[in-house]
């Protein structure tokens, strides 16, 4: 509903009440200024029409100022009390019917939607549509927001979520409006046709609604890069068609974390490191060797499985609610059978999170040694598990959105996973090592463009000259020490990926970089390649008389 439809809306609504009131002031003015009155010398006056209503105007509002300009004749006065007893009952009428438009759902909706549509087009920085404030879209937004790269837009239908939205105070401040995200007209308001619209995030656990948002949101802007939750296989295909950009699927997630495990711990530590762990091999990173318990069903189940099967893992699988019937897995019998004493790993995989916590009770109570993975899909009942003594929590809605946050802001993660679980054991040893020894085991990992924006100086330069990357953080200052950077991926513009670049290779305009760094080593990183002089004097050595580059 537009700005103007509000209008209407209110004009129609308070249209009798308007026009009683108007009535109620109109004839006593009228009257007024018909009626004869007597001036201090005893001749015939008549008020002017301002005067006339001046007097209606504080009478009619009970404030009474007196009678102006001279006293009133007994018609004059008759002509008052008629404006006071139709006037007051008239602001009643019309106060009270203000007051009823108001508590209108339709009315205060529209309102609400018209504040919105203009906190969207005061946006002068590029932006992401958000549909669903569920907890993977708060922990996205809360990722977003730290960096304050885009500007956020959330819509969802529920009001408690919004109101929790509004009270988390976010800064900068996060329009927001409570509304279907499928409805086409909530789209447009939020600003979806906008060339400052770079993404749109659907991440709530319906697949059909994510679907229906996703088919409007491509045809209402062919160039939006729009990224989508999906926790069936079909719901995938269907939204990959479509021309979904990225699918999120929490399930191919874990059971990947859980191959690269397999494969080699250092594998999946970088693998876990760049959807926001740390580069720490613990013991619960190395899966045990031996005979798996799958408690699952449906796609997640079956995910686990192939696998399993692709490592060459002897399992057994147990459909939880199937097999029993009901919801006792803490029938001890029931696992004893399944071979849970022999057991060296067992996966508690349900949709339902007090079924996942019974079967670690009874798990760690049958067999205290036993390896425990657990789907959690509630992420609020985190310290349950973990006072069980769980080895790994795969959290679906944080995987969720980390791995959508990656997609955004730095999507050469994808490909550097890709390239590294190419090559052998050795590769994955040494490239952690090589991050841990020269950064730390929690570097920022960070993913910049070779562009104006970006690396102002840097784009410059090389429009003339050949830049390595050894030259930006190899003793750049001259004084002995390197920057803690490695150089963890290369992209060129046409699309060819360098994993782990030796300092040899020259830079070129346009390419993607993806690096880990501590802060203080970024800082400077960023001050170099923006800066003329900076830069000129960590190429060459010395300091530039007349950077002839840039005038």
């Amino acid at each position: 509903m537009s700005n103007e439809s509000t209008i209407w809306l209110f004009l129609r609504k308070m249209r009798t009440p308007l026009i009683v009131l108007n009535l109620a002031h109109a004839i006593p003015v009228i009257l007024l200024t018909a009626v004869p009155g007597v001036d201090g010398e005893g001749k015939t006056v008549y008020l002017s029409f301002f005067d006339a209503m001046y007097i209606v105007g504080y009478t009619a509002t009970t404030i009474g100022f007196g009678e102006i300009p001279y006293a009133f004749t007994y018609p004059q006065r008759l002509v008052v009390l008629l404006t006071i007893y139709s006037s007051v009952p008239a602001w009643i009428y019309a106060l009270g019917s203000i007051i009823a438009l108001l508590q209108e759902k339709t009315f205060t909706n529209a309102i609400k939607m018209n504040t919105f549509r203009r906190k969207v087009r005061h946006l002068r920085q590029d932006f992401i549509i958000v549909c669903g404030y569920t907890d993977a879209g708060k922990l996205l937004i809360d990722r977003l927001n730290k960096d304050n790269l885009y500007r956020i837009i959330v819509i969802d239908k529920s009001i408690e979520k919004i109101e929790a939205l509004q009270s988390e105070m976010y800064l900068p401040s996060i329009p927001a409006i409570v509304a279907d995200a499928s409805m086409t007209n909530v789209l447009k308001s939020s600003g979806i046709e906008s060339p400052q619209c770079k993404f749109l995030v659907t991440l709530f656990d319906d697949d059909q609604l994510n679907l229906k948002i996703c088919v409007r949101a491509r045809v209402l802007n062919q160039g939006l890069r729009i990224i989508a939750r999906s926790g069936i296989k079909q719901g995938g295909e269907n939204l990959s068609n479509i021309g979904v950009n990225h699918v999120i699927d929490a399930f191919s997630i874990i059971s990947k974390r859980i191959d690269f495990a397999l494969r080699s711990p250092y594998l999946f530590n970088l693998l876990s490191w760049v959807q926001g762990g740390n580069l720490h091999v613990s013991k619960s990173d190395i899966l045990p060797i031996g005979k798996y318990i799958v408690c699952s069903k449906g796609r997640f189940g079956n995910t686990l499985q192939k696998t399993l099967d692709n490592n060459r893992i002897e399992y057994t699988y147990l459909d939880i609610n199937k097999d029993t019937h009901e919801k006792v897995s803490s029938d001890q019998d029931f696992f004893i059978q399944a071979g849970i004493m022999d057991a060296a790993c067992i996966i508690a995989g349900t949709n339902d999170d007090a079924i996942n916590l019974s079967i670690v009770a009874t798990a760690r109570s049958l067999n205290p040694k036993i390896f425990v993975i657990v789907r959690e899909n509630e992420l609020e009942e985190r310290s349950l598990f973990s006072n069980l003594r769980v080895d790994k929590i795969f959290i679906l809605d944080q995987i969720a959105a980390l791995d959508g946050y990656n997609y955004i802001d730095r999507p050469m993660t994808f490909k550097f996973i890709d390239e590294v679980s190419k090559y052998n054991k050795e590769m994955y040893v040494d490239t952690l090592l090589l991050i841990t020894k020269k950064v730390n085991k929690r570097p920022a990992l960070i993913e910049m463009e070779i562009d104006e924006h970006h690396m102002y100086a840097l784009s410059r330069y090389l429009t003339e000259a050949s830049v390595s990357i050894g030259q930006l953080i190899r003793n750049p200052y001259h004084d002995g020490e390197d920057l803690e950077i490695v150089i963890l991926g290369l992209e060129r513009s046409n699309g060819e990926f360098i994993l782990l670049p030796d300092e040899s290779t020259l830079l070129q305009p346009n390419d993607h970089i993806l690096f880990a760094s501590t802060r203080p080593s970024l800082d400077r990183f960023q001050t170099i390649v923006n800066h003329y002089y900076e830069l000129y004097f960590v190429i060459h050595g010395v300091e530039a008389r007349r950077f002839k580059l840039f005038g």
